[in-house]
């Protein structure tokens, strides 16, 4: 009777089916009433349903899915359990949507990490059936019958067909563009890996090698994209060592640490690989590093980590700030804006928090400035907001009326400057925003005026720094500069969640307008959404004389399309260019701190980059003195993961800038590159504080012309040295350096002695 009763059930839904598809509501139509409902919830979901039931292939049941997707996955998503339960039911949901592509892809990935291994068999056979022409569903099933190890010729066969589509599949109807060029162009290069693995497993050394020299040859990998040959070197080396061919072997595998991955996994093995097996056995580690320069010729700039032989190995930080807080010389280190650490003679560093702080310090971040104009360095510090005066190198926080106090709200960036040039310093507060319980809102930026005494009034409305449009934006960083060179200071915001930037050109009175959109450096919008700015930096890059900037912006895969990758922005004749692809500088997703900084000393500035979470590496580009720039982070010694702040100083005092990088534990990089290139460092006092924030410094002769200007603060919260650097190759004085001081006074010194500290008092 059941029996009778199911089939009976199953011809009924069929007829219905059939009689639904001949009144199927046309599509627009429904997609007009779908506009029209949003303001009336019922309705709307009552329209979404229609269409997922009508139209499931269409490009809006895509979309809803997509959002759907992400929604779901967010709050769980170290929870491999309950996105198989998720997943499974958005499946059922829209079972035609080409999204379902991605849903499979994480569904076999929950599977394999619950060792779930039946159900995973059966999702990848599904994944193949719903996508027959496609690579990815054959790769999934080549990676996950290779990790399963029961099915070698299985595993083989679809490693085999995935590669072979990679090259050519048919992109799936509504994905966008760009996020499928990303894949499109990464694709043969990571079956290529994946193969090879799966042949070194099973000892076909020679399909291996042939095909892997093939694509290591012929690969359409270009500035746009991250990927890189670090795994099909990896195994290339791998192969080499087992057929013999040693020589072979340890070039591929250095080749492999050269190019790093994003994740750090090829890199990782191609280091153990070289290190235990080929070329270890009779190197120190001091040797090893050496080893490899040798082995490609590298005779650039090169760096050691000294952070355990200074005396800070295993300190944990976010943000960098450098400064001589007693004034001896030697530039002294603030960490989070809660921990210092005072410079030795350029040897050691000491923690001497708890003796610098009779009250208990506490910070997400923090910067030096002169706030009370007495010649030392004070402190302000974020999260909470403080300002911490400096008397004879014990500080005491500043309390009472017009003293900066706790905002209560998430501040991210801080600037500071003497804005409307009356010899105090000012404040700029980039606040990012405060989490809901569904969502999270922007918080509205703010500005203090000094005062003096480490005082100060908040007059953000009065100086013109709220946004016309009324919107707050989730700030990140401050970046104060002359960047217009008309004399004040102008600030530079970056704004996180896909939001416009901030370029507040000062009047000369400390009143601001907003000229980013107009001179080119909002960022770059499409359908209402810009980018993910984390830290930027101003500087000279080409020696022209004139300002340019570097955002660095995180810009997922997934929402390339639409969010900005990182920008160049080139100052041409006031207006900003992005060169970011002609000069070199490669996407990578997380982004997060610029920091220029001449390291060879051959007179033009090079670029260093970190990127945030876990596995992510930073980048040193070498400036080639043509504006393009070349990655050399590996072999110059100064690869760091997971970074966060940047910061550069010349800690030893010998002529070369040295490195620090924040983002879980701390590295010290100091710099020992042996070029036998000219230098000059300048210390300016400034008449009404120490630091001569905002001083710019030009130095000069029939050769070159290099600009400087001081600094107070950078990208996320954090600081260089008020000390200025300059390289100067093999030039040979005499020199002109000028120096232009905040209240718009010049003074004109002659240089006739180089590579050493000199001192230019207001």
């Amino acid at each position: 009777m059941k029996y009778w009763f199911s089939i009976l059930t199953i011809l009924l839904l069929v007829f219905s089916a059939i009689e639904l598809k001949a009144e199927i509501p046309n599509y627009d139509e429904m997609i007009e009433k779908l506009e029209s409902s949003k303001d009336d919830s019922l309705k709307y979901e009552n329209i979404k349903g229609a269409l997922c039931f009508y139209h499931p292939e269409s490009e809006k049941v895509f979309e809803f899915a997509n959002e759907e997707f992400y929604e779901k996955m967010y709050p769980i998503w170290q929870n491999d359990s309950l996105k198989v339960i998720e997943i499974n039911k958005l499946l059922e949901k829209y079972p035609k949507t080409n999204w379902r592509r991605l849903m499979y892809q994480y569904l076999t990935y929950s599977l394999h990490n619950l060792n779930r291994k039946i159900p995973l068999i059966l999702v990848i056979d599904a994944f193949r059936e719903a996508f027959p022409n496609d690579y990815k569903p054959y790769s999934q099933s080549a990676r996950y019958y290779n990790k399963l190890d029961n099915s070698p010729d299985e595993a083989l066969e679809f490693a085999i067909k995935a590669h072979a589509m990679s090259f050519d599949y048919p992109k799936v109807e509504f994905f966008p563009e760009e996020e499928w060029m990303l894949e499109k162009r990464s694709a043969p290069v990571k079956t290529a890996a994946l193969l090879a693995e799966i042949y070194f497993k099973q000892d076909k050394y020679k399909e291996a090698e042939d095909m892997l020299n093939k694509i290591i040859s012929n690969n359409d990998l270009g500035m746009d994209d991250e990927t890189t040959l670090c795994g099909c070197c990896y195994w290339l080396a791998k192969i080499h060592k087992e057929l013999g061919n040693r020589e072979d072997a340890v070039q591929s595998a250095i080749k492999a640490l050269v190019a790093g991955d994003s994740r750090n996994y090829y890199t990782s093995k191609a280091d153990s690989l070289l290190r235990r097996v080929i070329a270890y056995n009779d190197l120190s580690e001091a040797e090893y590093p050496d080893f490899i320069r040798k082995q490609v010729g590298y005779d650039k700039v090169v760096f050691s980590d000294v952070t355990e032989q200074v005396g800070m190995k295993n300190v944990s930080a976010g943000r960098i700030a450098w400064g001589d807080y007693n004034n001896d010389g030697f530039q002294d280190i603030l960490l989070n804006g809660m921990r210092l650490f005072r410079n030795m003679n350029g040897t050691q560093f000491v923690e001497i928090t708890q003796a610098a702080f009779p009250d208990t310090i506490r910070g997400g971040g923090g910067l030096w400035g002169d706030f009370d104009n007495d010649g030392f360095l004070d402190i302000i510090t974020k999260d909470p907001e403080f300002i911490w005066l400096n008397d004879q190198g014990t500080f005491h926080k500043v309390n009472g009326t017009n003293s900066i106090c706790d905002n209560q709200v998430s501040t991210e960036g801080i600037g500071i400057g003497d804005v409307d040039k009356d010899g105090f310093l000012d404040i700029y507060f980039a606040n990012y925003e405060v989490w809901k319980q569904t969502h999270s809102e922007p918080e509205e930026d703010q500005f203090f005026r000094g005062i003096g005494d480490g005082r100060f009034l908040d007059i953000t409305e009065s100086a013109g720094l709220l946004p016309i449009d009324g919107k707050k934006r989730a700030g990140r960083g401050v970046n104060m500069c002359d960047f217009d060179l008309d004399g004040d200071l102008d600030i530079f915001v970056s704004n996180y969640r896909l939001q416009d930037n901030f370029l507040w050109q000062n009047d000369g009175t400390g009143h601001f307008e907003n000229k980013a959109l107009e001179l080119g450096i909002a960022g770059d919008e499409v359908e209402g959404w810009w980018g993910h700015t984390i830290g930027s930096e101003w500087a000279d890059i080409d020696n022209d004389g004139d300002f340019d900037l570097i955002t660095c912006n995180l810009a997922h895969p997934r929402y390339i399309d639409f969010s900005n990758k990182t920008r160049l922005y080139i100052n041409e004749n006031g207006k900003f260019i992005d060169r970011r692809k002609e000069a070199g500088i490669k996407f990578e997703e997380t982004h997060s701190e610029p920091c220029w900084a001449d390291f060879n000393n051959d007179g033009f500035l090079d670029l260093y980059i970190t990127s945030i979470y876990e596995g992510r590496r930073s980048f040193l580009y070498l400036s080639n003195g043509d504006g393009t720039f070349k990655e050399t982070t590996f072999l110059a010694g100064v690869r760091h993961f997971n970074g966060w702040g940047a910061a550069c100083a010349d800690y030893d005092n010998d002529g070369d800038l040295d490195l620090l990088v924040a983002g879980g534990k701390i590295q010290l990089f100091q710099n020992e590159t042996n070029m036998k290139n000219n230098w000059l460092e300048v210390r300016v006092i400034g008449k009404n504080h120490i630091d001569a924030i905002g001083t710019k410094l030009i130095l000069s002769n029939d050769e070159i012309s290099l600009m400087r200007e001081i600094q107070g603060g950078k990208g996320t919260t954090n600081q260089h040295s008020f000390v200025q650097h300059f390289g100067l190759g093999n030039l040979q004085p005499p020199f002109e350096l000028e120096a232009i001081f905040p209240d718009g006074t010049k003074k004109i010194l002659i240089i006739n002695e180089i590579n050493k500290i000199v001192i230019v008092d207001e």
